[in-house]
């Protein structure tokens, strides 16, 4: 195994989609296509360690669910191959791995069985789940009669119980109400940190960060992206900003009017692009000139993809400059202690006349300053504060 539970290698799975039911009997005894194919997964390559929880991620549609069906033993994939070692307990589509028909209690011996344990052990594990679950009466009740909620308590508290080697969960815990979720965050994140093995999906990018040491980001059914949790999530959020207002693409965008006497003609990211909080952030300007008596003075702005405005920083507001004298200038903008916690920013740059108020040329960098973080933090920047005791009253 080499210390990984979870292997996947070239992983595919290609659906037959047919216009109409009757196209599917056709198929068969003319023995021509009448389907169309779907490629819900292509060339899916990873491998997850023991005790190290993996957070998939993507939109509607990437092929998440099919991924972790095909991990879980519930659909075969098309192509390539895949391990899972020791034993599996997976959360998938609510009430799929329960009889209706049966009670609560019924479908704990069941399942139980299901995931390899003795008569003995299910007699041992029964009264920790229903502990658990607290379902109260409606344990000795059909399944059917369960709201959606009542059976993501019962799929949950067995799948934690029974004490698999690798959990299963897709998008299962986003059912329930507020404090039956914090119990499963903090079973979870106890499950992880004692070793066990967490595959798990979720639109939810507070939940991935918490449990996952890495993220895997797929997108069109491949892997987009494959690293550490605190490089992919950001990433994606980025992606995600910046399809909401039509960019996909980093871009570099330069608005100088020709007659211009004053032009940009470099805008470099000194410290580099990526950036934790607290990370030194340096940026140098440089323009050209025609007539070396003008005075310029620069602005930077810090905006959001959807251009919401976080930052800016004059230099006649900061009260330096203006510059002028020669044909060639350069400027630093240095901030020692970067407040933003996260998020992907995209850069404008301005130069202005002597009044601070006419543009000369203007410089945008999307994507310019992707902030990554460990802790999954809320907010965009940190606020210097403290706390102080009341008195009581």
């Amino acid at each position: 195994m080499n210390g990984h539970l979870i292997s996947a290698r070239d992983l595919s799975k290609t659906y037959r989609v047919y216009a109409r039911p009757v196209d599917r009997l056709i198929e068969g005894l003319l023995r021509r296509p009448r389907h169309t194919p779907f490629r819900a997964l292509q060339g899916i390559d990873f491998e997850v360690p023991r005790g190290e929880g993996l957070g998939i991620i993507g939109e509607n549609g990437a092929g998440k669910s099919t991924l972790l069906k095909i991990l879980a033993g519930i659909t075969a994939p098309t192509s390539g191959s895949f391990s899972v070692e020791g034993s599996v307990a997976s959360i998938l589509e609510l009430g799929s791995a329960f009889h209706g028909e049966l009670t609560g209690r019924q479908n704990i011996v069941l399942n139980a069985a299901m995931f390899g344990l003795d008569r003995q052990q299910v007699a041992e594990h029964t009264p920790r789940i229903i502990e658990f679950s607290e379902l109260g009466t409606f344990i000795d009740r059909p399944i059917k009669t369960y709201s959606t909620g009542m059976v993501m308590r019962l799929g949950f508290a067995i799948a934690i119980q029974v004490g698999p080697d690798v959990l299963i969960i897709d998008e299962a815990l986003s059912v329930g109400d507020g404090y039956f979720q914090k119990k499963c965050m903090v079973h979870l994140k106890r499950y992880v940190e004692n070793g066990g093995t967490l595959l798990i999906c979720s639109h939810a990018m507070y939940y991935i960060s918490a449990f996952c040491k890495r993220a895997l980001w797929m997108r069109d059914g491949q892997v987009e992206m494959l690293g550490p949790t605190a490089t992919v999530v950001p990433r994606y959020e980025a992606f995600l900003d910046a399809k909401s207002n039509r960019l996909e693409e980093p871009r570099e965008i330069v608005e100088s009017t020709p007659s211009s006497p004053a032009r940009l003609t470099d805008v470099r990211l000194l410290s580099g692009s990526t950036y934790r909080q607290g990370d030194r952030f340096e940026l140098e300007v440089h323009w050209t000139c025609d007539e070396p008596e003008t005075q310029f003075h620069i602005c930077v702005g810090l905006n959001r993809p959807d251009e919401v405005e976080v930052a800016s920083f004059l230099s006649h507001r900061s009260g330096v400059g203006p510059w002028t004298g020669r044909t060639d200038h350069s400027i630093r903008l240095e901030i020692p202690d970067l407040p933003l916690v996260k998020g992907s920013f995209k850069l404008y740059v301005f130069l202005l006349a002597e009044d601070g108020l006419h543009i000369y040329d203007t410089r945008i960098v999307d994507d310019a300053v992707v902030v990554e973080y460990e802790d999954y933090p809320f907010g965009i920047v940190t606020i210097p504060h403290s706390w102080r005791q009341g008195e009581d009253r």
